[in-house]
């Protein structure tokens, strides 16, 4: 082959080497519309307020004085911070230590896992509509009936078959 051919050959892969380096390049111009926002706080610290990996969590097992704490920490931290406080609710509720400890490892880290080889359904990712809070009092207080449901069944307004899929707010 000629050195001709072999750069034809190779026009293509260039021209689209120099389209990636040309779009990873600042551009002069100033940037419009909602970027102008989003570059404002580039520069800005953030601090994370509240998170809820798991609803009720932190609710049901975090004592008021340490929910900021709890709150602000990473997730990452949750077992050696706060897995003592939850085995040490879940026993108060009745559970056995061999059972408070295996349910405050599913608990924590309070984030929600998803294991998209499993079916969704809540402690693997969560639909819609699953019941998450009588799904958590069932896992805290197992057979005993009077304390595993909030009898709160379904939401009063279905959800929609499209995006975004929740159901419009309640107006007066």
């Amino acid at each position: 082959m000629n050195r001709t051919a072999k750069i034809h050959r190779l026009l293509p892969l260039l021209a689209f080497g120099a389209l990636i380096v040309a779009g990873c390049e600042e551009s002069p111009a100033p940037v419009t519309g909602p970027r102008i926002e989003a570059s404002r706080l580039k520069h800005e610290d953030f601090r994370q307020e509240d998170r809820f990996g798991l609803p009720a969590i932190a609710t049901v097992f975090i004592p008021t004085a340490l929910k900021d704490a709890y709150n602000e920490a990473a997730p990452a931290g949750d077992q050696a911070n706060f897995k003592s406080l939850i085995v040490a609710k879940l026993m108060a509720f009745g559970q056995d230590a061999a059972s408070a400890n295996a349910l405050a490892d599913a608990l924590t880290p309070d984030i929600q896992r998803v294991d998209l080889s499993r079916p969704t359904t809540f402690l693997n990712g969560r639909k819609l509509d699953d019941d998450v809070i009588t799904a958590e009092l069932h896992l805290i207080f197992g057979s005993n009936a009077a304390l595993n449901d909030d009898h709160v069944d379904a939401n009063d307004k279905s959800f929609q078959p499209t995006f975004p899929y929740l159901a419009g707010p309640h107006v007066q």
